[in-house]
């Protein structure tokens, strides 16, 4: 008998610690959530592509609209790549900048054939790499990331590789 309320008193305990853990989360999330929705950036989003022709294709798109094209050679196992995708692409300012130009995501997840084939065609050692293409179809030859950059690194890449659209206050 004394077994039996042992048990349901650290049955009982856990399960207010559990319950209290979960409310500290989501009360911890509603305190860091933005105040006004209005005054944020949208996170952007990518056209996704996983063949050397969808790449070509959607670099054409860039050249066409006379923007720069972003992109992002990633694989959904890769860890720096997907805190490129949660920390920097979505501070207000990366995204704000991203937003801007015509986002490419190179998905390179299943390590395919064509995959390497397509790393190999674009120069393409590991994983994130990042390139940047200019508006008359060329790459940039020098503003290539490899790994994670920080928000503020990034923005600072940009701005010593020219990529940075300045917005003028009214």
């Amino acid at each position: 008998m004394r077994q039996g309320r042992r048990f349901a008193l650290v049955a009982g305990l856990l399960i207010v610690a559990l319950g209290a853990s979960a409310l500290y989360i989501v009360r911890s999330q509603h305190a860091t959530a933005p105040a006004n929705t209005s005054d944020t950036i949208a996170a952007p989003t990518f056209v996704t592509v996983n063949s050397q022709t969808a790449l070509d294709e959607e670099l054409a798109n860039a050249t066409a609209s006379q923007k720069i094209a972003f992109v992002d050679y990633y694989a959904d196992w890769c860890i720096p790549c997907k805190q490129f995708a949660t920390q920097t692409f979505t501070d207000p300012d990366v995204a704000q900048q991203l937003n801007r130009m015509h986002r490419i995501k190179v998905n390179l997840s299943e390590n395919r054939p064509d995959d390497f084939a397509l790393m190999r065609s674009q120069d393409v050692a590991g994983l994130p790499t990042l390139d940047f293409w200019l508006p008359n179809g060329k790459r940039h030859a020098t503003a290539r990331i490899t790994g994670f950059l920080t928000p503020q690194a990034f923005m600072t890449h940009l701005r010593q590789h020219g990529l940075v659209d300045e917005v003028k206050s009214e």
